[in-house]
């Protein structure tokens, strides 16, 4: 019975380590992350320059033209269904679209490659929340982007603040963090560090 009770308080005790030592291991991680380095910029943009033109419709035919944006904070997403960090990245990302949902001055636009069948399909099994435009190819040829998933932010005035291609587990934070400046500073002039 002895034998039991500290084989028992034993378990307890190291239960109760494990789950303190895997709560201090998701905070490291989660606080890793934040302090990841800016991941590398694309090749595709220059921070501090306009981005450009940009009109078309999202796969609800809703016109999107970033000239008529002026004021608020666009967040674009370039990718495709058949790429892997692009599917990865999507759960993420729409935790940040989750976020800034009762914002009015910040805009999610994920541009796919793909065509409105397939892109409602791939859509009814994993949601993602930005506003969809399907068949673009072409605005990805335009602009030269070749390598996905490639992320900009674009401030109010349609100046990129933030750009980079490929997949990183940071990325969303300083999507995030790109976001923020941009809402406290109200104005184009600081770029997150």
């Amino acid at each position: 019975m002895r034998l039991f009770l500290v084989l028992l308080i034993f378990s307890l005790f190291n239960t109760q380590t494990l789950q303190a030592q895997a709560n201090s291991i998701s905070l490291t991680e989660e606080e890793m992350i934040k302090r990841t380095p800016k991941p590398k910029e694309s090749t595709y943009f220059v921070t501090g320059s306009p981005f450009g033109k940009f009109k078309t419709t999202d796969i609800n035919r809703n016109k999107l033209n970033l000239q008529e944006m002026k004021g608020k904070i666009v967040v674009f997403n370039f990718w495709f269904i058949n790429c892997p960090p692009c599917k990865k990245e999507i759960p993420e990302l729409n935790r940040l679209v989750d976020k800034y949902k009762d914002r009015n001055d910040v805009v999610f636009i994920a541009v796919a490659l793909d065509d409105k069948s397939d892109l409602k399909d791939f859509l009814k099994t994993t949601p993602f929340n930005y506003a969809i435009v399907d068949a673009g190819r072409w605005i990805a040829a335009e602009i030269g982007i070749n390598i996905f998933p490639t992320n900009v932010v674009v401030d109010q005035n349609g100046i990129v603040q933030f750009h980079a291609t490929g997949y990183s587990l940071s990325l969303p934070n300083w999507i995030d963090k790109t976001i923020t400046s941009l809402i406290e500073k109200g104005s184009t002039s600081t770029i997150p560090n």
